[in-house]
């Protein structure tokens, strides 16, 4: 567990930070400098080269988090599980090029009229797609070796200052849009270089082969676990990207933008998780290997528990704040403000769930996990197909909400049923009534005429009655054990 804790307080504190830089990239500066189609087509660019890139990985991030500890030897290379996850990078790279070009000619004809921005930025798909794919490919190889914070410095940290000295200077006018993509996709390509040299730097990279390794028994795993991996790849980040091609579909870039915009801040919420996923999917497999399936429940529970509670402070400490939220990103963005609150309450949500997606796809069962993506696809479809027509940009995130409320319920049931682990306990419940009374004291506290002030104030007493009310209840015996520590109480 220690390392566990070690690697996602690291991570969270880096995720935070890359959360600021963002707040001030998309929050405000991108709507005051970029329209919001021009906002909307970065969005949209990004979202479809994330699904490509998917699909071209062929579910091998699936591999690597659930069969690598097989291949871990550091004196023979791992058995030379590098040059198996570059070539297979390399051909499913080589395959989405031959789509690239096969699809080209339909975009022209079915946008020339009516959305020709998207037209002139097509070809960036292709180095977003083949640079998306390898930093995904490198950052799970950087994961198993328990580093799961160094790629998110890089996308988080890198990217986002170098597209804030990119706006600046666009804002001067000392670039041009079409300049400005450009620099834009450089800085998002950059960090797959980075994290690849910091590879070579530790001496963790060979493409020496050793396929007499992969037995018929290991070569049938990998190809099974690639493709149910692919599949649950395919349909988390169709998922999560979908809600964005939709919304180009049926209303158009600028009301893309206005949900992208709008969205990031409901994404805050889950920052957190995304670290301790990275290294929880390691410890997991490597308990999975050893059937230790007490490890596993300890890190389930925990991991839902602390991150319900963090999630929920997050969430109030946004959504009390949501008017000078509005005032942040300007009037213009209004329409979008309920798309905070339910894209935030469907990742409160995500972290109530702790860490069971990783849990059933390190597991044995893992193909059942295949069954509950396709479900989430489903109903993100469904949803979306209904919604969106209905209340436009926040019908998409009603859709989301719902649908992740659906997923995560299917988890939940299937690894109680499955394995007896039920992680619920009143202190959930405990949870919600802390930060209901923490909201509501913050929601009453008068307006200040300075909305900065007001962000600070506000959230420093939401803050403060939430974990003064978590202390004082043991809600969790980690972190009163924390507060303790650090501030030397008995």
């Amino acid at each position: 567990m220690g390392i566990i804790r070690q690697q996602t307080i690291k991570g969270t504190v880096v995720s935070y930070f890359g959360a600021i830089l963002g707040l001030i990239n998309t929050g405000i500066l991108f709507p005051r400098i970029l329209g919001e189609d021009q906002i909307g087509l970065l969005n949209w660019l990004v979202a479809l080269s994330t699904i490509a890139a998917q699909f071209s990985s062929f579910g091998f991030n699936g591999v690597t988090a659930r069969l690598f500890p097989y291949f871990r030897n550091e004196n023979r290379n791992h058995n030379g599980y590098l040059f198996i996850l570059f070539w297979v990078g390399m051909f499913g790279f080589a395959l989405s090029l031959v789509a690239y070009f096969l699809l080209e000619p339909v975009a022209f004809a079915v946008y020339s009229d009516e959305s020709p921005l998207y037209l002139n930025y097509l070809f960036y798909l292709i180095p977003l797609v083949f640079f998306t794919l390898f930093y995904n490919l490198f950052d799970g190889y950087n994961r198993v070796m328990y580093d799961a914070v160094s790629g998110t410095f890089y996308r988080d940290i890198v990217f986002k200052v170098i597209v804030l000295g990119i706006i600046i200077l666009y804002w001067k006018e000392l670039l041009d849009f079409t300049q400005f993509v450009f620099f834009y996709v450089i800085a998002f390509c950059l960090p797959t270089v980075l994290l690849f040299l910091l590879l070579v730097k530790r001496g963790q990279i060979s493409f020496s082969s050793n396929l007499k390794f992969v037995t018929p028994k290991l070569r049938k795993s990998m190809i099974s676990v690639s493709l149910f991996g692919l599949l649950n790849g395919l349909s988390d980040k169709f998922a999560n990207q979908l809600d964005r091609i939709m919304i180009v579909s049926y209303i158009g870039l600028g009301a893309n933008g206005i949900y992208a915009t709008m969205a990031n801040f409901g994404v805050l919420v889950s920052m957190p998780a995304r670290s301790l996923r990275k290294i929880a999917s390691t410890v997991i497999a490597e308990a999975w290997k050893k059937k230790d399936l007490d490890m596993i429940a300890k890190i389930y529970s925990q991991s839902g528990l602390h991150q319900f509670m963090l999630g929920c402070l997050l969430f109030i400490g946004i959504w009390v704040n949501i008017d000078n939220v509005i005032e942040i990103v300007t009037k213009n963005y209004s329409t979008g403000k309920y798309v905070v609150f339910f894209i935030g309450i469907s990742h409160v949500i995500q972290m109530l769930s702790g860490v069971s997606g990783v849990v059933i796809q390190a597991s044995p069962k893992y193909r059942i996990q295949t069954l509950f993506m396709g479900f989430y696809g489903v109903f993100i479809v469904l949803t979306n197909l209904i919604m969106i027509p209905i209340w436009g940009i926040v019908g998409a995130a009603i859709a989301s909400f719902t649908a992740s409320f659906l997923y995560n319920l299917l988890k939940y049931l299937f690894l109680w049923w499955k394995y007896g682990f039920q992680p619920l306990t009143i202190r959930y419940v405990y949870v919600l009534g802390i930060a209901l009374i923490a909201y509501y004291i913050g929601y009453l506290f008068p307006t200040m005429d300075w909305f900065i002030l007001d962000i600070v104030l506000r959230s420093t007493l939401v803050g403060f009655v939430y974990l003064l009310l978590s202390f004082s209840m043991r809600i969790s015996d980690d972190f009163n054990g924390f507060v303790k520590k650090y501030l030397k109480l008995k």
